[in-house]
């Protein structure tokens, strides 16, 4: 706890990996903070990821060339993208500058955004982790890559060039290098690569719970309620009211996940977030190979990663919004694929999944401070990397609402950029 920081009543709006390690910061350093959302902790988004903590990613989800490959990924029965046209009318702006964020220039720039935040993101996950004693759910096994053949690795090349170039380490692989590593996957991937450095959280739930539980010991907060409104005064807002109460408050944060647009919304301001649906199975494995750590068949663009509780089958991004019902069609095809993967798998399916990935155009987050009430602050628009930079994005807002020096140039992730 820092001594200097005057404590204050903190509404953290959200409670998946972000607003929970956000809040934990907060409520380490004497303030009084509510966590306020429907869903229980870790129960949303944050409960299906792949469980890299990815300290290399940073390559942006658009980048030169995608549009090229579009139209065949989306005749693609296999492809891991799939888009709603009419979700496409309707979200527009956002993939207009999603577009603009795609050119190489761009990517450039924004690969050293993400790198600011992600190359410390271990380092923070550490004291979290230390703080709550979840050493066993996470382990430094790092992030593994596999594709059949030198053609399908040469799709990745601008990716690792902007990877080398920021700093990240990984190791290209030969095909006897990815069985030393794998030894049950298919000897059809003979080429690859490995990021190191990256932690695997083997159950993310439980991780957003050991947060959590810190929290509640800390003298934290939830409250199962949905944001409504803001009550403004001179200071800024100075109460939060939900469906079922109101909450009077010092601050409020911002880390709702892919409805945080709504809730900037209704504090006076648009920002083009979109979500990036994503699915997962749970697979009750039966018989066959053990993996060690999560690992991306590269080919077809989905995640084999082994949780505590099964083998998780994650893939692609769906663009239909956060309303439209699930079609888990796509996923469950992707089943074949992950036999082929693992010979001699034998799995029944014990959960279907969908998520919400909160995405902004750009890739990058909004992290920092509104423009337009100075005690509101923002920690939100993750996309796929919100496990990765929860407890570094914590560590900023607190800086921020301590008037601290954070110790990096906030400036590309302000609000106002869009």
């Amino acid at each position: 706890m820092t001594a200097a920081v005057e404590p204050k009543r903190i509404v953290v709006v959200g409670a998946g990996i972000v607003g929970v390690a956000t809040g934990l910061h907060l409520q380490r350093e004497g303030h009084s903070v509510t966590l306020v959302d429907p869903t229980p902790p870790g129960r949303g988004t944050s409960f299906g990821n792949a469980g890299s903590i990815a300290i290399g990613s940073v390559y942006p989800t658009g980048s030169p060339g995608n549009w090229k490959q579009v139209p065949k990924m989306l005749t693609d029965p296999m492809s891991p993208l799939r888009i709603k046209w009419s979700h496409v009318l309707k979200a527009a702006p956002w993939f207009w500058h999603f577009l603009e964020a795609s050119r190489e220039n761009r990517v450039e720039e924004i690969s050293h955004y993400l790198w600011a935040l992600s190359k410390d993101a271990m380092t923070s996950h550490r004291k979290l982790i230390e703080l709550t004693k979840a050493h066993e759910i996470v382990r430094p096994v790092g992030w593994l890559k596999v594709y059949s053949s030198q053609r399908s690795l040469d799709r990745t090349r601008h990716e690792r060039e902007v990877m080398t170039r920021r700093g990240v380490k990984f190791d290209v692989l030969t095909a006897d290098e990815i069985r030393q590593l794998e030894p049950g996957l298919s000897p059809k991937f003979t080429h690859g690569y490995h990021q190191p450095e990256n932690g695997f959280v083997s159950e993310p739930v439980k991780l957003t719970e050991a947060y959590f539980a810190k929290f509640q010991e800390l003298g934290g907060r939830w409250v199962a309620e949905k944001v409504r409104r803001f009550g403004l005064g001179p200071n800024g807002v100075e109460k939060v009211v939900t469906d079922l109460a109101m909450h009077p408050c010092d601050a409020v944060v911002v880390c709702a996940g892919a409805r945080s647009h709504e809730i900037v919304a209704m504090l006076g301001r648009r920002f083009p977030l979109d979500t990036e649906r994503g699915y997962h199975l749970n697979l009750n494995v039966l018989e066959g190979p053990e993996l060690r750590r999560a690992t991306v068949i590269g080919d077809h663009g989905f995640v084999l990663a082994p949780m505590q509780d099964g083998l998780r089958l994650t893939t692609g991004a769906e663009f239909a919004g956060v309303d439209a019902p699930p079609d888990f069609r796509r996923i469950y095809r992707m089943l074949e694929l992950a036999h082929q993967a693992l010979p001699g798998l034998k799995a029944e399916v014990t959960r279907e999944w969908l998520g919400f990935r909160p995405s902004t155009p750009d890739s990058v987050p909004v992290i920092g401070r509104s423009p337009d009430h100075a005690n509101v602050y923002f920690g939100f628009g993750h996309g796929h990397i919100g496990l990765t930079l929860s407890a570094r994005t914590g560590e900023l807002v607190s800086d921020l609402i301590a008037g601290r020096d954070p110790g990096i140039d906030l400036t590309p992730y302000r609000i106002e950029r869009y």
